[in-house]
């Protein structure tokens, strides 16, 4: 009896930066093993490919943030295929090497993940196969093309599957490293209500969020809990998106959570709407969560407004911040500075009230726009995208600009950028925020973590002393610290401990970051830019699709606008943003689609002081019938081509 062929030996790969430049590994404290360090979080896409694989091949992970990147002396074994998961546009030269690293073995190569469905064109030629969008689908079809001995140069999911289709990852190829993250990670939603300027989730995930069986959800955390993980991230754009489902999550999080020896800690990524409910802000409490990614972005009305950020205008953010962490969670703050409203007197301002609302993480980046998101189809338009012609490598962790400020010059936005960050991060001014929060904390979390002798906080102190090079000076601050929680709050030491490794984090984030910066401000300075001249070009089924849906669009912009007269304009901003997200990718008119189309209308509506409306059907009928002889989607279609040509002159 002959023996069975070998199994299709596949290697996963989760795209990481090169650690020699940009080390991505995090330190935390251990009250056992004392500080160690981390990387960041699991593999969760490599893991749920694994999971998607069928049985007649067997799976590897390499993930690069926790072993490094690979290079050309890696000592691998041979795989017939490679997938190669790319996170963000940093990633690309990493990601190109190894299409090419890989197909010089014999493999064939694959790539997938948020920066390849954002821009595609990156990487077409460098494999054999793409992923645009999401895998649950096209990941199975492609292994059952290449067992038959041919498969599709790309792989596209135009739908969006039920998140009930997406199966548990598989960790056991991670399993004895999991101890070794940050983090663990599970996916309870995809997709976010909200459509902020700058941001392109929506068009990866849809602005209409689904959900994960919330029995999966809570299987998938014990999970993690038996593998010995210590915290989970939930991987959600916005975990509260849906407030009832959020709920339902959270009240199995909290009895799961108390039943185990020690209970996980978890983090995720919000909006501001949660400070507005009491019952998510018990929940997420009591659940033990530490900390969640809130974009605040900045505390001025008209910059968030500019970035379409408005659930975050409010007449009070910094009490609604405080009202957040009373409840013992403590936000990780995202700003940006470089909005078009932003004059050098933002980094002072900035400054003050950061400081005033107490934060006790806090992360500030210079505005960029991604290729396709909203901001990124404004600026080009206005000629106002570019980048240093002789810019450092990002993949090293140099900063790179892509936008022209309105507010100040792309040096002055550098320069006080650095000085900001480098403000915020002296301990001084992290210690003060820390001792902030926990001053402000009234109904401290219904959780039951271990008790911290002095002894354990003394051995943080003195270990963090060598390991970050504290000063007299800094050292007293983190000192003083730690015993004033001890005396008010000793039931808050281990979360105070935890943010101290955060603001640790973020120096050495900077240290790294401005390791290059005089470079940088130099190439600056020259002004010697490259515009981006990247051609938009208009589908060639674009117009063809358009003359069936045009007439919805026409209808409901002629309903919703205070002026009809506006019809022409505002439908011309809406075929242009739809083609600049879509761009060449676009293949024929499905169910998403007209769900954007709607959006943008609404949005060009609100934008001119309309809402949406009703209409009779015989008026409905007769727009409908004006649409189609007017001879208007022809002249569009023209108007767009034409202005999207334009951008690459």
């Amino acid at each position: 009896m002959s023996p069975s062929p070998p199994k299709p030996r596949i290697l996963l790969v989760q795209c990481g930066p090169d650690r020699r430049h940009v080390d991505r590994e995090t330190e935390d404290f251990d009250p056992e093993r004392g500080l160690v360090k981390r990387a960041t979080m699991t593999p969760l896409a490599c893991a749920t490919l694994a999971a998607l694989t069928p049985d007649t091949f067997t799976v590897d992970i390499w993930d690069e943030e926790l072993h490094g990147q690979l290079r050309v002396d890696t000592e691998l074994e041979d795989y017939d295929i490679v997938g190669v998961s790319v996170m963000y546009s940093a990633l690309t030269y990493q990601a190109r090497f190894l299409g090419g690293f890989f197909r010089d073995r014999g493999a064939t190569v694959v790539a997938g993940g948020p920066a390849v469905s954002a821009a595609p064109e990156d990487y077409r030629g460098f494999f054999d196969a793409l992923f645009v969008n999401e895998a649950e689908r096209t990941w199975p079809r492609f292994l059952a093309d290449y067992l038959q001995g041919e498969y599709a140069p790309e792989y596209r999911q135009i739908d969006k599957p039920a998140m009930s289709e997406s199966p548990p990852p598989r960790w056991d190829g991670i399993a004895a490293d999991l101890p070794r993250y940050a983090w663990g990670s599970v996916q309870t939603t995809r997709g976010c209500p909200f459509d902020c300027s700058f941001c392109d989730v929506i068009y990866l995930y849809g602005r209409k969020q689904r959900h994960k069986p919330v029995a999966q959800v809570l299987d998938e955390v014990r999970g993690h809990a038996a593998l010995g993980a210590e915290g989970v991230f939930f991987a959600d754009d916005e975990f509260i998106g849906d407030a009832g489902y959020a709920k339902e999550v959270l009240a199995g999080l909290v009895p799961l959570n108390r039943a185990l020896p020690r209970p996980l800690r978890f983090f995720t990524q919000v909006t501001m709407n949660l400070s507005r409910d009491a019952a998510l802000l018990e929940g997420m409490a009591d659940a033990n969560f530490y900390t969640v990614v809130l974009g605040i972005e900045s505390f001025d009305p008209a910059a968030l407004k500019e970035a379409q950020k408005h659930q975050n205008v409010r007449a009070d953010l910094i009490g609604d911040l405080l009202k957040i962490q009373a409840h013992g969670i403590g936000p990780r703050g995202s700003f940006i500075v470089g909005f078009d409203h932003d004059t050098p007197a933002v980094f002072d301002s900035l400054h003050a009230n950061i400081q005033r609302s107490h934060l006790p993480w806090v992360v500030v980046a210079p505005l960029q726009a991604p290729r396709g998101t909203k901001l990124w189809t404004r600026l080009r338009a206005e000629g106002r995208l570019a980048t240093p012609r002789k810019a450092p490598s990002r993949d090293r962790g140099a900063i790179v600009l892509n936008v022209m400020p309105l507010g100040m010059t792309r040096p002055q936005l550098l320069e006080g950028f650095r000085d900001l960050v480098e403000r915020l991060s002296t301990w001084d001014a992290a210690c003060e925020r820390i001792r902030g929060f926990i001053a402000g904390i009234q109904r401290p979390p219904q959780v039951v973590e271990p008790e911290w002798p002095e002894a354990v906080t003394d051995r943080f102190l003195r270990e963090a002393t060598d390991a970050w090079a504290l000063s007299t000076n800094e050292r007293t601050a983190v000192g003083d610290t730690l015993r004033e929680v001890r005396r008010t709050a000793p039931t808050m030491l281990p979360r105070t401990v935890f943010f101290l490794a955060r603001n640790q984090n973020e120096r050495r984030r900077h240290e790294r970051l401005f390791t290059d910066f005089d470079a940088v401000l130099d190439a600056e300075r020259k002004g010697d830019f490259v515009p981006d001249t990247q051609p938009v070009y208009v589908p060639a089924t674009f117009a063809t699709a358009m003359r069936d849906v045009f007439p919805d669009l026409y209808v409901r912009l002629s309903r919703d606008l205070p002026d009809r007269r506006d019809v022409p304009e505002a439908s011309r901003e809406v075929l242009v943003d739809f083609v600049s997200r879509w761009g060449e990718g676009f293949q024929a008119i499905e169910p998403q689609h007209h769900e954007f189309l709607r959006e943008l209308c609404d949005a060009a509506v609100a934008a001119r002081g309309g809402q949406p409306g009703a209409m009779e059907a015989d008026e409905d009928q007769a727009l409908r019938a004006q649409a189609r002889r007017t001879g208007l989607l022809e002249a569009l279609l023209k108007d767009v081509r034409d202005e999207l040509a334009s951008w690459g002159r």
